[in-house]
């Protein structure tokens, strides 16, 4: 081999030398490449599932999109069908009045949307959907929303778009309500298998099965519809005090109670009486009715909820609720300031026909200098008029706890004592004895029948 073969052999050499080097450095660099790329799309992948999936994710904000965008369309064929009722009547004269269907200036969300009941009506200055939202009508009648939101949370059965009410979608609504409520419902009971909203006889309720029914589904569809319903911000008064036991005459209602105006609470009377008495406030325009049960704990649900809100712990507001309701009702063992209206005695068995104006300055075993009612032993108390205390009160609703039973169309599954009444009384005690959330059943001549127990009237359309 020559010098010129031998100095080629040798950069040849050379140069496969600097070729392995430089394959092995490229795969190097291709496999961290490789390996940067992988994570960087596992990161992406993360990114994208959370973006599709998570709480704020696509998914979920097209659902919720789709959800206003169905309740408002419900709400614009209601406005329609409400036009259109208002038209037929002026052309047909199948409806009242004069005036144009009220445009609702009252608070709302994607989840309930109060309404006036009709033309009437005006919201009370001040209330709001977060401290209880209050109407009233041209005779003083008052009227809280009890907000149930409409949100698949709450109707995981029955869902958001029925149209078509069949029997099959009322029972998904009405079991979605109950467990919703379930907490009040069933509170220490194990399996309910009494106190249900089913109907009992025509002269315990006043009502036929067929006008019970009709009744239930009318208030299950406009709580479904429009995402609550209104009761009655105070219990059913009446001007005259009532202390005639087995008084069958029924007296017309006066106002429901105003702070300006309290007036007696409507006792000596039958849950079909009640019923009675309810239904006269109904109208072309909405029923006016008792509540069933699955309502109650409804109102329960929302004060839960509404308190909730305000930062109350959730052990806090349940045990008010369920265990001890003494510190925002009329109960034996309960003290607060009356701050209007008027009360009588309850002691020895029997209930006093002299009502004591709230400025009384005389000390008594009740009521003392400073109009603070008085803890009491068992079995003694004093009955107020409706609103007398706003220490009894809950999202502006007064008296739902204590001062006297309230009857709803709830059956307790009890022939003799078919009649259900909620939310204790005023010479009890407001403890486990009855907290707001209890029942009691009785019929329409035992002991209930006296001057222990009243109702308060609900508004649905």
């Amino acid at each position: 081999m020559n010098k010129k073969e031998t100095k080629i052999s040798k950069e040849i050499k050379i140069n496969k030398k600097l070729a392995r080097r430089n394959y092995s450095n490229q795969t190097g660099i291709t496999l961290i490449a490789l390996v940067v790329t992988i994570v960087v799309l596992l990161i992406l992948a993360g990114v994208s599932i959370n973006a599709l999936f998570g709480d704020s994710g696509i998914i979920n904000k097209a659902k919720d999109a789709q959800n206003k965008m169905d309740q408002a369309t419900q709400n614009d064929l209601d406005s329609i069908n409400e036009l259109n009722n208002w038209i037929d009547g002026k052309i047909n004269g199948s409806s009242g009045g004069d005036d144009k269907p009220q445009t609702s200036d009252l608070p709302s969300t994607d989840k309930t949307t109060p309404y006036y009941p009709d033309t009437t009506f005006t919201k009370l200055e001040g209330t709001d959907l977060s401290n209880g939202l209050v109407i009233k009508d041209t005779s003083g009648n008052e009227y809280v929303w009890i907000e149930v939101p409409k949100t698949a949370e709450v109707y995981p059965t029955a869902g958001l778009k029925i149209t078509n009410f069949t029997v099959a979608e009322y029972t998904a609504i009405e079991t979605d309500l109950h467990t919703y409520t379930d907490y009040y419902r069933r509170y220490k009971s194990g399996t309910l298998t009494s106190y249900k909203d089913e109907y009992y006889s025509d002269a315990t309720t006043g009502l036929t099965s067929a006008q019970y029914t009709t009744l239930k589904q009318k208030m299950l569809k406009s709580v479904y519809e429009n995402g609550g319903f209104w009761i009655g911000r105070y219990e059913a008064g009446i001007t005259t005090n009532r202390t005639a036991k087995g008084d069958a005459t029924v007296a017309p209602l006066s106002k429901a109670g105003t702070v300006k105006n309290p007036v007696y609470p409507y006792t000596y009377v039958t849950c079909s009486q009640a019923q009675t008495l309810a239904n006269m406030k109904t109208t072309g325009n909405y029923t006016s009715s008792l509540m069933f049960g699955v309502q109650w704990d409804l109102v329960l649900k929302h004060i839960e909820v509404r308190e909730a809100v305000k930062g109350t712990a959730l052990e806090t507001i349940q045990s008010a609720l369920v265990s001890d309701s003494s510190s925002w009702g009329n109960y034996n063992n309960a003290s607060f300031e009356i701050n209007r209206g008027k009360y009588a005695d309850y002691k020895s068995g029997s209930l006093s026909t002299t009502w004591t104006p709230y400025n009384q300055t005389t000390s008594n075993n009740f009521v003392n200098s400073s109009r603070v009612k008085q803890t009491q032993s068992s079995g003694n108390g004093i009955l107020l008029t409706t609103g007398a205390s706003d220490a009894c009160k809950k999202m502006n609703i007064y008296d739902l706890a204590g001062n006297v039973w309230e009857w709803t169309l709830e059956y307790t599954a009890n022939t003799s004592y078919p009649c259900a009444a909620r939310g204790g009384h005023y010479y009890d005690r407001g403890g486990s004895d009855t907290p707001v959330r209890s029942r009691c059943s009785d019929g329409t001549t035992n002991s209930l029948y006296n001057g222990v127990v009243g109702f308060r009237s609900s508004l649905f359309k």
